[in-house]
């Protein structure tokens, strides 16, 4: 008797409808204290290693539910670029 395949959290929503730009290290590093750019840090809150100073932490599970709350919480605070981050 074979188990079943196990699936992924992701297979429950829609599948991404465009490609988001790569930002490199030096470019994050340049905006790190710059009002225009948010780091959303897309791990599980039971992450040990650290965060990146000033970022928000979103898991990755939770982000599609929550979309709408950051888009608004970004165009009231003037934030023109976001970037997210996890540890894969």
């Amino acid at each position: 008797m074979s188990e079943a395949p196990k699936s992924n959290w992701y297979d429950a929503f829609p599948a991404p409808k465009t490609i988001a730009p790569l930002l490199t290290r030096d470019v994050a590093l340049s905006n790190l204290s710059s009002s225009d750019l948010l780091l959303v840090d897309m791990r599980r809150t039971d992450y040990e290693g650290g965060t990146i100073k000033g970022s928000l932490n979103l898991p990755a599970q939770s982000f599609y539910m929550n979309r709408a709350v950051l888009y608004d919480l970004c165009k009231r605070a003037g934030v023109k670029k976001v970037a997210f981050y996890c540890g894969t």
